[in-house]
C-alpha cells in the first residue's frame, strides 16, 4: 500500500520534474504534435524563428531545427551548428554538436514526398483503447485456458506523426500492428480511424510492409514495383501514368541505381538489404495510403541503413501521412526520430507518450541507468524486467527488500517478474492521475463522406482482363527462370541421351526390333505379350517430372500469394488461369527438345504426323500432370505431406498403366480410368502401332493389334478424358486456394 502511494506521489510529481531536469540538463525543449492532448507540459517559454524540435533527455544525439531564443537555457548558436551537453550519469556532461543541414536536408526531403503528384492523402487519426487478444492455450482441457498476448493497451497517433511500437522479442508488436490493420480481430476494446471503426473502404487507405521481404526474386526492382502499380492503382489512371508512378517513386526512395537489378532472395544475389526493404515500402508507398505500418523495417540492417529507412518513414509521415512501425533496439540517433513511443513488455503497456519524454517518465519513478546507455537499450531492458546497472526505484525497494520473498538470493537483484509487475502498476496509476480520455484524445478530422466514397470508386485497381495480361506477362518473366535452369535442363537432356542410347536404332518395323521396344528389363519375361517399353518409360517420365515440379509451387508461393490477395491486387481466377497460360509456351520447349533426342537415337516411327501427335501426346500428359500437382500442392500447402501423397499417386498411376498388368481385378478397374500414365500409354501405342492402311476399315473388321488384348482402333476416350481430367484439375486446385486461409482484411 505504502508502495502504491509512493508510486502516485512519484508520478504527480513526473510532469514537475521536466522542468527541473530541463534546467540542469541544457536540451531544447519546444511543443510537438500532440502535446495538448498531454498534461503538465509547464516551464519555459519558447520563441523560436522556425518550426523547432528537440528532445528533453540527455541521451539523445540528435537535433532536428533551430531555436533562437529559448528563456530558460542558454544554448550558443552559430552560423552551422548549435553547441549542446548532455548530462553523464556521474554528473559531468559531454558535448555534442547537432548540425543544421541535416535538418533542412529532411524538411527538403519531405516537401519532395508533398510533389509525387498523388491525389491528396485522407488523413487519418489512429486512436486505440483498452485493446487485448488472447488465443487459446493447446493441450489444456478447460475451455478457460488462455494465453493473453495483448492486455489492455492504449495509444493514439495523428496525422504527420510517427508512432513506435518497442519491446523485446515476444511482447505483442507484430500482433498489435496486425491488429490495427484489421487483418485479425481484436477480443476486446476499441481500435478506430479518425473516429469511425474498421470497414472495407479502408482497405485501399492502409499499408502494411510485413517484418519478412515478399517480392519476386528474378524480377528486377523496376519491374516489381511497375506491375505492382498496374495491378494495385485505380482504373482512373492510364497504363502510362501507372508506369509513371512507380518511376517516380523509384527516384524518391533512392532507388534508381539499382531499379534495373534483380531483387534476389536466399539463392540468388541480387540487390542489397536496405534496398530490399525500399522495395517493399515502395510496393506500399504506391497506393498513397493514409495509414502506413511497418513491422520492424530496421531488423537484419546496419545502424546507417537503419537511420536511412527511418528518415524516410518520417519524411513521409510529415507529407501527411500517419506511419506506425515496430522496432526492436534501435540506436539513440534512430530513436530519436520517432515522434511517439509506446513500450510493450510481455503483452502489457509499460509507457505511451513522447519518445522525448520515455527517459524522463522512468527517472520520475526513480528508475534511471547508473551508466551511460542508449536509451532504446535502457527502455528494453526495462520491458524484460532487466533492472541490472539502473536504479531501483525505492518503493519497489521498500516493497521487495524486507520481505525477501522475490528476491533471487543467488545474484542480489529483483525477479524480473517483480520489475514487470511494478512498471505496470506505474503505469496503471499515470493512466488513472492523466485520465485516459486526455490521454488520447484525438483531433477532429472530418473525413468520413470521403472515407465511403472511396470504397464505391475503387474495388479492383484493373479489370479482370488486365490483371489476367498482367499476371500472365509478370509469369513469364519470373518462371522462365526457374523452367530453364542448368538442373532441369541436365536432368531432360541426361535422361533422353540415356534413354536414345539404350534403345539405340531399334527398328519398329520389324519383330526384333518391336521386341527391343517393348522390353525394359528381365522381369518382363513373363508377360504374355510384348509390350513397348520405351513408349511407357517416355509417359510415366513425362508424368512424374512435372508433377513433382508444380507441388512446390503454392507452397513456395503462399506467402506472396496471401500479400497480394490481402490487398486486393487481384482476383484468384485470373491469378490462376495466367498461371496456366503462361506456363504452356515453357512446357512445351523441353518436352520438344527431349522428343527430338529421343526420336533421333531411338528410331521411333519416322513420320512427321506420327511425331507431332506423339508430342501433342505427351504435352497433354504434361499439363494433366501439373494440374494434379497443383491441386495436391493447394491441398496441403506443404512440401512433405504434398510429397508424400505425390508418391503414392504416381506409383498407382504407373502400376495401372498397362505396361505391367493388363487385367486387373473388376473392383480395381476404376484405378487405370483416373491414371492419366495409362491414357497416355495407349495414345502413344496407338500413334506408333495402331492401324497403318485402310485395309481394315475396308474390310469391315477392326484394328488387329499386336498386343494381346489391346485394340489400337482410335475412338477418342483417351484424348477426352486426358482433356477432361486438366480442366477438373485446375478447378480443384481453385476450390482448394479459395480455402485457404488468407492474411485477408475482414
Amino acid at each position: 500500500m505504502e508502495g502504491k502511494q509512493y508510486s502516485e506521489c512519484q508520478i504527480q510529481n513526473f510532469e514537475d520534474s521536466k522542468l527541473a531536469v530541463t534546467e540542469k540538463d541544457p536540451i531544447m525543449r519546444i511543443k510537438q504534435p500532440g502535446d495538448e492532448i498531454q498534461e503538465g507540459m509547464h516551464g519555459c517559454e519558447e520563441k523560436t524563428t522556425s518550426d523547432t524540435k528537440s528532445w528533453s533527455t540527455g541521451f539523445l544525439m540528435n537535433m532536428e531545427s533551430t531555436v533562437a531564443e529559448i528563456d530558460c537555457v542558454s544554448i550558443g548558436v552559430s552560423s552551422n551548428d548549435i553547441d549542446l551537453s548532455v548530462l553523464h550519469p556521474d554528473g559531468s556532461s559531454l558535448p555534442i554538436m547537432a548540425s543544421l543541414s541535416e535538418a533542412d536536408d529532411e524538411e527538403s526531403e519531405s516537401h519532395t514526398w508533398k510533389k509525387l503528384g498523388f491525389e491528396p492523402t485522407l488523413p487519418i487519426c489512429l486512436k486505440f483503447e483498452d485493446v487485448t487478444y488472447k488465443v487459446t492455450v493447446k493441450g489444456e482441457k478447460t475451455p478457460d485456458a488462455n494465453k493473453y498476448i495483448l492486455h489492455e493497451i492504449t495509444g493514439l497517433v495523428h496525422p504527420g506523426e510517427v508512432l513506435a511500437l518497442m519491446g523485446p522479442s515476444g511482447g505483442g508488436k507484430t500482433t498489435l500492428l496486425n491488429l490495427l490493420s484489421g487483418r485479425i480481430k481484436l477480443d476486446s476494446g476499441t481500435i478506430t480511424y479518425n473516429n469511425q471503426p474498421y470497414s472495407k473502404s479502408l482497405k485501399w487507405r492502409i499499408g502494411f510492409v510485413l517484418q519478412d521481404d515478399v517480392a519476386f526474386p528474378h524480377l528486377t526492382v523496376k519491374e516489381t514495383l511497375t506491375y505492382a502499380a498496374l495491378l494495385r492503382l485505380p482504373n482512373t489512371l492510364t497504363m502510362q501514368q501507372k508506369k509513371e508512378r512507380a518511376t517516380c517513386v523509384i527516384s524518391e526512395l533512392g532507388l534508381e541505381r539499382c531499379q534495373n537489378t534483380v531483387v534476389g532472395g536466399t539463392f540468388l544475389r541480387g540487390i542489397s538489404g536496405g534496398e530490399r526493404k525500399r522495395v517493399c515500402i515502395a510496393n506500399e508507398i504506391l497506393l498513397n495510403p493514409s495509414l502506413l505500418l511497418l513491422d520492424e523495417p530496421t531488423s537484419g540492417l546496419d545502424s546507417t541503413t537503419a537511420l536511412q529507412i527511418v528518415k524516410m518513414l518520417r519524411n513521409i509521415a510529415r507529407s501527411g501521412k500517419t506511419v506506425v512501425t515496430t522496432i526492436h533496439q534501435p540506436s539513440s540517433r534512430l530513436f530519436s526520430k520517432f515522434d511517439k513511443l509506446i513500450l510493450l513488455g510481455k503483452g502489457s503497456s509499460l509507457y505511451f507518450g513522447k519518445a522525448s519524454d520515455a527517459m524522463l517518465y522512468f527517472s520520475s519513478m526513480g528508475c534511471s541507468p547508473l551508466i551511460a546507455m542508449n536509451p532504446a537499450e535502457f527502455l528494453t531492458d526495462l520491458a524484460n524486467g532487466n533492472i541490472k546497472d539502473k536504479s531501483v526505484p525505492s518503493d519497489l525497494e521498500d516493497k521487495f527488500f524486507p520481505r525477501n520473498n522475490s528476491l533471487d538470493m543467488k545474484h542480489g537483484e529483483l525477479s524480473q517478474v517483480d520489475v514487470h509487475e511494478y512498471l505496470v502498476e506505474a503505469y496503471a496509476v499515470k493512466e488513472a492521475k492523466l485520465g485516459k480520455t486526455k490521454l488520447i484524445k484525438p483531433l477532429l478530422i472530418d473525413a468520413e463522406p470521403r472515407m465511403k466514397a472511396r470504397s464505391s470508386t475503387m474495388e479492383w485497381g484493373a479489370t479482370w482482363w488486365d490483371q489476367l495480361s498482367i499476371l500472365f506477362r509478370r509469369g513469364l518473366k519470373e518462371r522462365r527462370h526457374e523452367y530453364f535452369s542448368c538442373i532441369r535442363i541436365t536432368q531432360v537432356f541426361s535422361t533422353a541421351i540415356v534413354m536414345g542410347l539404350l534403345w539405340w536404332r531399334s527398328d519398329a518395323s520389324s519383330p526384333k526390333g518391336l521386341q527391343d521396344q517393348a522390353t525394359i528389363c528381365y522381369m518382363c519375361f513373363y508377360l504374355q505379350s510384348l509390350q513397348a517399353g520405351l513408349l511407357f518409360f517416355i509417359s510415366v517420365f513425362w508424368a512424374f517430372f512435372p508433377m513433382f515440379t508444380a507441388i512446390f509451387t503454392f507452397p513456395q508461393e503462399r506467402v506472396m500469394l496471401a500479400k497480394e490477395r490481402s490487398v486486393g491486387m487481384y482476383r484468384l481466377s485470373a491469378y490462376l488461369l495466367a498461371r496456366m497460360i503462361s506456363d504452356l509456351p515453357l512446357d512445351l520447349i523441353l518436352p520438344l527438345v527431349f522428343l527430338v533426342i529421343v526420336y533421333l537415337m531411338a528410331g521411333l516411327k519416322s513420320t512427321f504426323t506420327a511425331f507431332s501427335l506423339t508430342m501433342l501426346t505427351v504435352f497433354l500428359s504434361v499439363v494433366a500432370a501439373q494440374g494434379l500437382g497443383l491441386t495436391i500442392g493447394a491441398a496441403f500447402m506443404d512440401v512433405k505431406k504434398a510429397s508424400t501423397l505425390a508418391s503414392v499417386i504416381i506409383m498407382t498411376s504407373m502400376l495401372s498403366g498397362g505396361f505391367f498388368i493388363q487385367k486387373v481385378p473388376v473392383f480395381m478397374s476404376w484405378v487405370r480410368y483416373i491414371s492419366f500414365t495409362y491414357h497416355t500409354y495407349r495414345l502413344l501405342l496407338k500413334i506408333h502401332y495402331g492401324c497403318s492402311t485402310s485395309l481394315d476399315a475396308e474390310s469391315g473388321s477392326s484394328c488387329k493389334s499386336p498386343f494381346k488384348g489391346l485394340r489400337l482402333d482410335w475412338d477418342g476416350m483417351e484424348v477426352g478424358t486426358m482433356v477432361a481430367m486438366t480442366v477438373g484439375y485446375q478447378i480443384l486446385a481453385y476450390a482448394f486456394l479459395r480455402r485457404m486461409k488468407l492474411m485477408t482484411i475482414n
